[in-house]
């Protein structure tokens, strides 16, 4: 009763109850459970009173913590941790964007099913419940979109991360729809063909096992003479156990003949249940040529695909069911070409893959922008711009040793390979070299590397080896990949770095002989492998066994076979395309990358250090130059974004139709076009949506004339707009209800905002807003100037007076620079701020289950300053949209603004292995500085805010892809 009384008095959201608050939540960071948290491990209230009052003996918790208030505090983070988990688990089983009404197909159960043989096979794979419980539902999902029996064509797309398991999500799909009664399965993978053979070996391996069905292989389908199968010959009627899959390069003379291998039989096509899966659909099956000109021929592939996709036989018979899937880690191209009736665009659903918590992709290599949560793993590793220069005269014969950066690369890899075989590490270990497409610097590196080897003593390369291992070790700790990684399960498993002398005699073994291709048995042609390197050059000029008995291409292993290598075979793998797009790099721990484009989707397919690294998580390193690092960080942002939009929109309601090119105002845009011009037709002039705009200033000129006009702006503006409302957490205010063109007219008209922040394109936005405020159902615009300590109080804050009121000044530092004309912030924006602009009894009256969604990072430091509030996780869009829609300010934009204190400091000091551009400094501007923030409503059912508006994206860089040569 106590309790009740205390809970119905107390706000313990409020900034009163921050530092009781934090003591809870530390124990709840250190894996105590709440049975534990309840009473301190104490058995009732009296034993946690006794150890609350010891913990004030020693000064370690608040004086006024008491064990009534300790009880109430730990009832309401309970009450709100499961709010937030009811929220995050809403979104996580939504994951199909679609208005497709379900068919009625389970998840198979019987022992012998494809989908329980392939799930076990998972199992033995190590793959947690988690990850199997969600692949479960996810393909169940997709498998409700589809039609068994069904008059037009299925066209879904299914987004995943690069080197994520894309493919065990395919087979997992097939599994269950051939379980019910799908027959023929078409896998449409790539345009190299050993890729195409590595997906369509992988893909038997997985589905092919003694069960209640038959699997057959059936490759390069075709009527000409020599072909191995007939169409006439396969066994489709009901009840039969067959299944077959065809795996077609995206070659359109391959994929021709299928169409005419399929049309000639129309007894066989009308019995079939046909499964398209577009691997990496982005990729070669678009249709590039002009869409707006309706006389234009398709380009020869696209034309290829869409007639497979709508294929009827010469007899005018039609399969039984039709469905085209399309996967991809890299969509823009998919939502920002055409959409016509006939073309691919993935109309009926859109589903979102999850990665595995193990995964390592480019939100946790190279971090996000504005995000001081994620800020990347510190593995990354610079080429300098010198190094750059110095590998293009290698490749133009001028020079002849390797570049510092690459011998680090090189030692790196000797040293990461060590040590995984001193830990009995079984499977092959790879070190990826990627300068180029011409196969002529491919040989040419090769050439150097074999050189290096020759040449340099081992004494000197271990000596070199021992230096580098030493400092890798710190740049790059275990407590590093524990507070960067925090998702990452069972961190208590990952392996820290070993002595340097337990892996010396290994590291002497690797370098005993000079690196060679795989040698290959003159009587067997078996491939062979020794324990020293192999030196790989993968690309087609390479095919086959050269004159010398040697295999030059990449080849792993059989893992299967009688007579596998050991220790761990190491690969030094050089090549261009294939090692760009599709192909699998097992273990690897080195990455030299040094290839540039100006295309988005090619950037992150490039990532082949993408993956799962279990078992080795602290040895991949990656060397880049920044420029390149900073392509990939703006992708990642990218990529979050675009799924932060489709997790919004399922729980709107939205159909797949309905979501087109969504649009990032970064001027980085011009320099790195998200997807090649004539493959992104709609760019020059597009429907742009800007609902869900979530934009924040972090970069502001270092000039006092320019921030002391801002100051002024925002101050008249501000004193014009009448009495302010105080804002739920007492440090701020806000004004509701202020019309838009207000906002423009004595705001964002009079404002100077730095030439490459998010705001320099704001007119686009203008126009957009006025053209779609009515349309989209948007109030009036709340305002906030959101503030530090208590409103009033003078106490060690500095004041500014606005509306009557004395607002405290934040604290910001600058990133990645102690001085310069340009400052960075990184992040303006605390979390909560988001929903500052409602009262305290608005707040109440939210419905339980959306209050304080609670997504915070470790604990912080210092409560009462806000340097600490932008190191928490950001809550997500989604969460924030259902957030204030609970409190009725779902459609209401919001412009959120802040006063910075010149003279902040930064009073921590940098981790010694923070990177240089997460490095923190004080603020040191020349003159208070103001940040703008603004969050414009997302999407609302049924209503298409997308309008036409010209946008020229283009691209000046200097750094760009050169095509020249064959791969």
């Amino acid at each position: 009763m106590v309790i009740d009384t205390i809970n119905g008095m107390n706000d313990f959201s409020s900034p009163k109850y921050d530092e009781h608050r934090m003591v809870i939540e530390r124990l709840r960071k250190k894996g105590r459970n709440w049975d534990f948290i309840k009473y301190y491990g104490k058995h009732d209230e009296e034993g946690l009173q006794n150890k609350l009052e010891q913990l004030q003996e020693d000064d370690m918790i608040p004086e006024d913590l008491n064990a009534p208030i300790w009880l109430g505090i730990v009832r309401f983070l309970h009450e709100a941790e499961e709010r937030a988990q009811m929220i995050e688990e809403k979104i996580a089983n939504n994951r199909i964007l679609s208005r497709r009404q379900d068919n009625n197909l389970t998840i198979p159960g019987g022992s012998a099913s494809s989908w329980q043989l392939y799930k076990n096979k998972l199992i033995g794979q190590g793959w947690t419940n988690d990850s199997l419980k969600d692949m479960e539902n996810t393909t169940i999902s997709i498998l409700r979109k589809l039609r068994v029996e069904s008059d037009n064509p299925v066209k879904g797309l299914t987004i995943g991360h690069v080197q994520s398991g894309k493919t065990a999500s395919m087979a997992a799909l097939m599994a269950m729809a051939a379980d019910w009664e799908f027959n023929f399965f078409i896998v449409l993978s790539g345009t190299i063909e050993n890729l195409r053979k590595q997906t369509e070996d992988r893909l038997m391996n997985d589905l092919k096992t003694s069960g209640n069905l038959s699997w057959e292989r059936l490759s390069k389908l075709s009527l000409k003479a020599g072909s191995s199968h007939k169409v006439s010959s396969l066994l489709l009627n009901k009840g039969s156990r067959e299944r077959y899959l065809n795996v077609c390069l995206k070659n359109k003379t391959r994929l021709n003949d299928l169409i005419l291998w399929l049309k000639d039989d129309g007894n066989k096509l009308s019995q079939m249940r046909i499964l398209i899966i577009d691997d990496e659909s982005d990729q070669g099956g678009i249709n590039t040529n002009d869409v707006n000109d309706s006389l234009a021929e398709r380009t020869a592939l696209n034309k290829a695909i869409v007639e497979l996709v709508n294929i009827q036989a010469n007899d005018g018979s039609k399969p039984l069911s039709m469905n085209y899937v399309s996967y991809t880690a890299t969509p823009y191209a998919n939502f920002l070409n055409e959409a016509s009736a006939e073309s691919l665009y993935p109309r009926d659903f859109v589903a979102v893959l999850n990665p595995a918590k193990e995964y390592f992709g480019a939100k946790q290599i190279f971090g996000l922008e504005n995000n001081e949560y994620f800020r990347g793993l510190p593995i990354v590793r610079e080429i300098t711009i010198d190094d750059r220069d110095l590998v293009d005269s290698i490749h133009k014969g001028e020079d002849s040793y390797l570049p510092d950066s690459f011998e680090d690369a090189l030692h790196w890899f000797l040293l990461a390979t060590s040590i995984m075989r001193y830990r009995k590490y079984k499977k092959p270990i790879s070190m990826l070299v990627h300068t180029s497409q011409k196969q002529i610097h491919h040989q040419i590196f090769a050439e150097l590397i074999n050189d290096y080897f020759r040449t340099a003593s081992k004494a000197e390369i271990i000596k070199k080896c021992h230096l580098l291992y030493e400092q890798e070790k710190n740049r790059f700790t275990k407590e590093d990949f524990e507070m960067e990684f925090e998702i990452y399960p069972n961190k208590k498993d990952v392996k820290d770095y070993p002595p340097f002398e337990k892996i010396e005699e290994e590291l002497k073994r690797l370098i005993r002989q000079y690196p060679s291709h795989i040698n290959v048995l003159e009587d067997t042609k078996r491939l062979e492998y020794h324990d020293g390197l192999h030196l790989c050059i993968d690309n087609c000029a390479n095919n086959g066994i050269n004159e010398d008995l040697e295999h030059v291409r990449l080849a792993y292993p059989d893992p299967n076979a009688p007579n596998y290598p050991a220790p761990a075979p190491a690969f030094i793998v050089i090549g261009g395309s294939t090692l760009s797009r599709g192909l699998t790099i097992e273990g690897l721990v080195s990455t030299y990358f040094l290839r540039t484009t100006s295309q988005a989707d090619t950037l992150l397919q490039m990532g082949r250090f993408f993956g799962y690294r279990k078992g080795y998580e602290m040895l991949p390193r990656i060397w880049l130059t920044n420029d390149t690092e900073s392509k990939f960080r703006f992708m990642a942002t990218l990529e979050e974004e675009l799924r932060e939009d489709i997790e919004t929109y399922i729980l709107e309601g939205m159909g797949a139709s309905e979501y087109g090119p969504k649009i990032k105002n970064s001027p980085k845009l011009t320099w790195l076009r998200i997807t090649a011009k004539n493959r992104m037709q709609s760019a020059e002039e597009v429907d742009l949506d800007f609902s869900g705009t979530s934009s924040q200033t972090i970069l502001f000129d270092n000039d006092a004339k320019i921030q002391r006009h801002n100051i002024e702006v925002t101050e008249n503006f501000l004193n014009r707009l009448g009495t302010p409302n105080e804002t739920r957490n007492s440090r701020g205010l806000y004004w509701d209800n202020v019309p838009f063109q207000q906002i423009m007219d004595d705001f964002f008209d009079k404002f100077t905002f730095h030439e490459q922040s998010e705001f320099s394109n704001i007119k686009t936005f203008f126009e957009w807003y006025q053209r779609k405020e009515a349309e989209a159902g948007f109030t009036n615009w709340n305002v906030v100037l959101a503030g530090s300590g208590k409103l009033d109080d003078n106490n060690n804050v500095k004041k500014w007076e606005v509306g009557g009121r004395g607002v405290g000044l934040i604290k910001r530092t600058r990133r990645g620079s102690a001085s310069g004309e340009i400052i960075n912030i990184g992040v303006l924006r605390a979390p909560t701020d988001l929903y500052a602009d409602m009262t305290k009894e608005t707040y109440e009256l939210i419905p339980r289950e959306f209050k304080l969604t609670k997504d915070g990072k470790a604990e912080r430091a210092q409560i009462n300053e806000q340097l600490e509030e932008i190191d928490q996780k950001p809550p997500k869009k989604s969460v924030i949209s259902e957030l204030r829609k609970a409190a009725g300010i779902g459609l209401t934009p919001q412009l959120l603004l802040y006063r910075i204190d010149k003279e902040s400091k930064f009073d921590r000091e940098n981790k010694e292995n923070t990177k240089e551009a997460n490095k923190r400094y004080d603020l040191n501007a020349s003159e208070d500085l103001i940040g703008v923030s603004l969050f414009v409503p997302g999407y609302r059912s049924g209503k298409n805010l997308a309008t036409k508006l010209s946008i020229r994206i283009e691209n000046p860089m200097g750094e760009s892809e050169t095509e020249e040569g064959k791969e």
